[in-house]
């Protein structure tokens, strides 16, 4: 039986063979491939978030290598971003390691190639930046340019690059200086800072080294109430309203551990005062939330303060670079009185000391370069400003003088100069300037104040100046442009949010044009210089070293 089907099997071998001879496939029916060949693209790529990416690869076949005769494909993560033969991209892409491939196909028989490479996305924004808080569009948006190397601006990056919006209502965008050592900063810092943006009464927390959203994308009331558990903590209310920073204690620790850090938080919300100490060294940070007017709890404090005093601290054996800080001076707006907080806790200032402003708002307060004065602006419900000068001696308060706004407006911005008793402020399309000693002879800010115009600069009449920021060496002015006219809300495909840039001298006092970056931003709300790391005046090494680069 077995040699029968050996026989069957070796029979049926030839049938197949003889059947596949008599079924052979003609020498023309057979048609060549064009085999490719793809060189110029490497294996990996490494690349900060926001630079340039280009690959021009050399393609060949072996019987044609026409490019017009295939199409391109670029894909990072499953995403093709160009389908041209040569990538020029800018890598608007979150941080990581990106699996990547060039596709090129064939027209006429649909043949593909794929070449397979990798790109590894970082983030060294660590460096300086010029950040824009704008409304883009109706919403909030960011856009920021890199200061550490030669670079182009990140135009409205952040919905795009995460995902979600800030918000509708664009109100403030700052930054904390502490890095945090502990987990009990968290999540006002983490390792690297913080960035924080203002919108809808909410504050979004953002990495100040990646620029990404933090795990813990919000500042909520719980993060004031520490340890507290019972009675549980009343934060009824919460609204984030305003926010700053003092950096206080910044110091070198004599015993090789680095910097001591430790930076005051107070934050206005629902117009009670919220408060938080950070210190990322040695000490251990203290919170304290939902504090009430000394004036009564029906008091609102305004979305503003401003600390009266902000000595440097001395140099001694260890370089020191923080403040020694004053009071943090907030105002009631239902009872129409200034008071000075510590803490987080408010006191009361006498009306025969500093009058009632019934109807008014803070907006604007400095401390200033003369000693025991610092500087005011309140808002009343008509919209019109009165420029005040504090005097202070200890606790006690004095109000030295006090003149209208003149020609500021309920949308002007402010900047006290540190080294000088000048004011610089915005109103419409000017640039104006001020001193504030003038109160004191009651010279009231007008027309003659003004230094820059939009006119003088080739704007048209319905540009406006929005914000405006100075320098910590207090050599560069910025101010945020609007070209949106009457549309609030930065609606249309062209961004028309410009930056402008001035040298600004000092001593003198004199503004003198640097360049312009057009079309960068919605309606810039507000313009801030994001420093990646605390020196103070903007000078390392005991005052020695200037590192600001504008």
């Amino acid at each position: 039986m077995k040699k029968c089907n050996i026989i069957v099997l070796i029979l049926s071998g030839f049938l197949l063979s003889s059947c596949y001879k008599d079924l052979g496939t003609p020498e023309s029916d057979y048609r060549e491939i064009n085999e490719l060949t793809i060189e110029g693209i490497s294996e990996q790529y490494a690349r900060d978030v926001d630079d340039s990416l280009s690959i021009h690869p050399a393609v060949k076949g072996t019987m044609y290598s026409d490019t017009s005769k295939f199409n391109y494909g670029w894909e990072f993560n499953n995403t093709v971003v160009s389908r041209k033969l040569n990538l020029d991209i800018k890598v608007d892409m979150t941080p990581g390691n990106k699996i990547s491939r060039f596709i090129i196909e064939d027209k006429v028989n649909k043949v593909k190639k794929f070449v397979r490479f990798n790109l590894n996305v970082s983030s060294s924004t660590a460096g300086n930046l010029i950040m824009v808080l704008s409304k883009s569009k109706g919403k909030a948006e960011l856009s920021y340019l890199r200061l550490d190397k030669s670079a182009t601006w990140a135009v409205n990056y952040f919905e795009s690059r995460y995902g979600y919006s800030l918000g509708v209502n664009p109100q403030q965008l700052g930054f904390v200086m502490a890095e945090a050592a502990s987990a009990a900063n968290a999540p006002f810092v983490n390792g690297y800072g913080r960035i924080m943006v203002l919108a809808d009464d909410q504050i979004s927390l953002i990495d100040k080294r990646t620029l990404a959203p933090d795990p813990v994308k919000t500042l909520e009331a719980g993060a004031f109430t520490g340890i507290a558990s019972y009675p549980p903590p009343n934060t009824a209310g919460y609204k984030p309203e305003f926010f700053t920073q003092g950096v206080s204690i910044w110091r070198s620790n004599a015993y090789g551990t680095g910097f001591q850090h430790m930076i005051e938080f107070p934050l206005i919300s629902g117009g009670a005062l919220y408060f938080a100490v950070l210190a990322p060294s040695v000490w251990a940070p203290s919170f304290y939330y939902n504090k009430k007017s000394v004036y009564g709890v029906n008091g609102y404090f305004s979305p503003y303060g401003y600390y009266d005093t902000m000595l440097p601290t001395a140099d001694g054996n260890l370089f020191q670079h923080g403040y020694t800080l004053g009071n943090f001076m907030v105002f009631d707006r239902v009872f129409g009185r200034f008071a000075y907080s510590s803490y987080g806790t408010s006191y009361a200032i006498p009306t025969t000391a500093v009058k009632e402003f019934p109807g008014h708002d803070l907006v604007y307060g400095s401390v200033t370069s003369q000693s025991g004065t610092s500087f005011s602006v309140l808002k009343s419900s008509a919209n019109a400003l009165r420029f005040l000068l504090l005097g202070k001696s200890g606790n006690t308060y004095s109000l030295p003088g006090e003149v209208s706004g003149g020609v500021a407006n309920d949308k002007s911005k402010f900047y006290n100069m540190k080294t000088s008793p000048y004011l610089f402020f915005t109103a419409g399309n000017k640039l104006y300037k001020y001193n504030i000693l003038d109160i004191m002879s009651n010279t009231v800010p007008n027309e003659g104040h003004a230094v820059i115009s939009l006119t003088n600069l080739g704007y048209s009449a319905d540009a406006v100046i929005t914000s405006m920021t100075v320098s910590r060496t207090e050599k560069t002015l910025i101010l945020g442009v609007s070209r949106y006219g009457t549309d609030k809300e930065g609606n249309g495909e062209e961004n028309k949010g410009d930056v402008l840039v001035f040298n600004l001298d000092k001593t003198g006092l004199g503004l003198t044009f640097k360049y312009k970056h057009e079309g960068v931003s919605g309606i810039p709300v507000d313009v801030k210089i994001k420093y990646q790391t605390h020196w103070r005046d903007g000078k390392a090494n005991g005052g020695l070293v200037e590192l600001d680069n504008i």
